[in-house]
Order: C-alpha cells, then structure tokens, then sequence
C-alpha cells in the first residue's frame, strides 16, 4: 500500500468514525427526550450498589409496614406473581437486612412471616463464595424449623444459575433464580400499577425501573437505539467492528497505566514493591483481564505488612469487577484466610469496610475508596468501564485517585501494625 493510499484510508475511517460519532450523540439526545437520564441513583453513584441501594430499596417495597403504605400489596405481588406461590401472606412480617446466620454469614434480605421464610442473596457485581448458598439454604431451613415453607432466591442482573462452588451439595431446584431484567423489572410494573394513586411513589417506582433499565439493557435505552441504527447501516456497523477490535487493547492500557502507577506510589510509601498475583506480571494481567477466556480469575498486587503467628498480614488490592483493597492474612502456601478473632479486634478501630468483599471472612476490612466524608466515592469498575474508569485517562484525575488510595492503605497499614504490636505486647 503506498503512503497516498494509507493516508487516504485513515482519512476515510476518521470520517466514518466522526459520522459513528454524531451517531452516538444523536441516540443519547433521543434516549434523553423525556430526562430518562435524570436518575437520582446514577446522579449519587449508587447504581450498582447491592447493599446500600437495591437490597434497601427492595426490603422497603417487601415489607408490609414500608413507607410506601401499601401494606401486604407489594409483598403478595412478589410472592403470587414473582415466585408463583399460591400464598396470602398475611399476620406478622419481619423484614431483616443483613440478617446474621449461625456460620457468621449475612443474608441480604430475609422476609418472614407466620407460614413463610424467604431468603434474597442479591448479586450484582460480587462472585460467589464457597458453599454460600448451601449455607443459606440450611440456616433457612433451621429458623423455618418445619413450621414454614423456607425459599431461597438468588437474584442476579440476568437470572443466571448459581456456581456449583456456592451451591456446594445443595440441589439447584432448591433456589429460584430471579433476574432484575424480567422478574424485578416486572414487579416494579406491577407495583407501580397497584400505587398509580400516589404519584411520588410511583415516579420513585419509575426511577428504580430506569436504573434497571440501565443495567440491564432493557427498554429504550440509548444502546438499543444505536443497536437499531448500526444494524440499518453497514458502514456505521464495519465501523463500529472495527473499533470493537480494538476495544479489548485500549481497555488494557488504561488499565496497565492504573496499575504501573498505583505500584509505583505504594512503592514509595511502603519502601518495597508489590508483588504482583494472577499473572505474570501488571501487562499480563492488564491483557488478559480483556480476554473473554480469562474465566472470572481475581487478579491484583499485594503488600507484605508482617508477621502474625506464622502466617502473614497483607495489603491486598484485588479486582474481579471493581478494584477493592484491605487487609488479608495469608497462610503460608501464600493464600487467604479467615482470621475471626483477628477480624473483630480491627473493625472494633475501623468499623466496616464500603466494598462487597467486605462481608467475606478471608477479608479483615475491605474497601472500594476511603469512606471519610471529605473523599469523593469512587469505585473503579473496569468490567463495565464507565465513569470514574474513564477518569483514568485525565492525568491529574488519576493522580488524585491513586493518591487518596495509597494514603488510606497507609493508614490501614498504620492501625494494623498497632494491633500487631499491642497483642504480642
């Protein structure tokens, strides 16, 4: 190919990437037209929150004594429609957040009524953990003790099936398998329909089926009509696959960036590099992160911070969706362990830790960001790539992220090694 020809190429693809451009705009005004994204949850960064936005806003509507006032309304809509069981569920409702079990494990909602016990686990981004399930399933079974129909329900963006390592020995005909896409998004229609006589708790409906919208891809979303658009087009749609190809490449860079400069500042403050696990070295794992064969594999660096009891306390930073980092002891095959008496004694300093992988056991404290109320939330998705992810590309944003993370590890570290000195003490 001659250089007039290569020049020629790159100018034709710049026109058509410019035109997919105006494209892409004119779909995000059209999807706009009526303030769709107008979302309170996206505008406070909760979207994809399990804890603090879809387990509370859920066990609200659950619950009979909620402030939508309603009453069993909502609660029997899920039941009969969503769950298809032939029940009335009526008498006392406790509706539990949380909710401890007997193994130290917390259930994300439990509904319970006189003849009814229902356990939610609801996922979003976090993976499954080791005989989860099997173990809900069973502390379920003991508080219903015979007297009550026991359901566990695991509720996911899709409805997927649970992984044999939640399940453990446990049969899958014993869990029902919701999705936010069809089941959630339809018993937000129907209690929606059932409340039409109190417009601000149907537009709070409204929002909360939006956000699953969202995160879904469901309804008439930007990306359904840029789908339509490319599939119309086949200039826009070679286009379009042409920087498909070139996604999975970009994608890695940010994120070798990220972690190169992120290793380099917790070299700084620490005085020795982290090492780093889940490949070979930051550009493996950065690569092969993109890779759909990747399999669901945990990648990160970690910090030795000492000794304890033969075994080691270290710093983790993990990603599986989101970046998260805490304190973990590792046994002395180099993997994680759950330290109970070890856990307790640091949250009694640091109270919770704001990430998912907060409630695991093998984690002392877990975080997505520093939760002092002068730090901005951020949490780093770089399975969905989108916000604070992006911000990585602007220099002195990326900066200030690693900055704030690196001095919050550094306090970690600093209340960790207290506790370390005070129980040899």
């Amino acid at each position: 190919m001659t250089h007039l020809a290569a020049s020629q190429n790159e100018i034709d693809f710049t026109d058509r990437f410019r035109h997919l451009a105006e494209l892409v705009e004119t779909c995000r005004e059209n999807a706009n037209r009526h303030g769709e994204r107008f979302n309170i949850f996206a505008i406070l960064g909760l979207q994809r929150d399990e804890n603090r936005t879809h387990s509370r806003y859920l066990s609200e509507l659950l619950n009979p004594a909620g402030r939508h006032g309603e009453g069993y309304r909502f609660l029997n809509a899920f039941v009969n429609d969503v769950l298809g069981l032939s029940l009335d569920v009526s008498g006392r409702v406790n509706v539990t957040r949380e909710l401890a079990t007997e193994d130290q494990r917390r259930v994300d909602i439990v509904v319970e009524s006189p003849d009814l016990i229902i356990g939610i686990e609801v996922k979003i981004d976090a993976g499954d953990q080791k005989a989860q399930l099997h173990d809900y399933y069973t502390a379920l079974k003991h508080r219903a003790n015979n007297r009550k129909k026991a359901v566990l329900v695991y509720l996911t963006l899709d409805g997927k099936a649970p992984s044999a390592y939640s399940l453990k020995d446990l049969e899958q005909k014993n869990v029902y398998c919701l999705s936010f896409e069809k089941d959630i998004r339809q018993w937000i229609d129907t209690c929606g329909n059932l409340s039409k006589h109190k417009p601000e708790l149907s537009h709070a409906l409204i929002q909360y089926k939006r956000l699953l919208d969202n995160l879904t891809g469901a309804g008439t979303s930007m990306t359904a009509l840029i789908a339509d658009k490319l599939a119309n087009n086949r200039y826009d749609l070679e286009t379009a696959l042409a920087v498909e190809k070139a996604l999975p490449r970009a994608k890695a860079s940010v994120m070798l960036r990220f972690w190169e400069e992120l290793s380099n500042a917790m070299t700084v403050a620490f005085g020795v590099s982290p090492s780093v696990y889940g490949g070979k070295n930051l550009s493996e794992i950065s690569h092969s992160y993109f890779d759909v064969k990747r399999g669901g594999k945990h990648v990160g660096i970690k910090h030795t911070v000492g000794d304890l009891s033969g075994k080691k306390l270290c710093l983790y930073v993990n990603l599986y969706n989101a970046i998260h980092y805490g304190l973990r002891i590792d046994s002395e095959s180099g993997l994680p362990v759950s330290q109970q008496d070890v856990r307790d004694q640091l949250r009694e300093k640091l109270n919770n830790g704001n990430a998912v992988a907060d409630k695991d056991l093998d984690w002392l404290v877990c975080y997505y960001h520093n939760p002092a109320p002068s730090q901005e939330p951020i949490i780093l998705n770089f399975h969905k790539f989108t916000g604070s992810v992006l911000d990585l590309m602007d220099e002195h944003k990326r900066q200030t992220i690693i900055s704030n993370m690196v001095d919050h590890q550094v306090s970690l570290i600093r209340e960790a090694k207290t506790l370390l000195e005070a129980s040899v003490a």
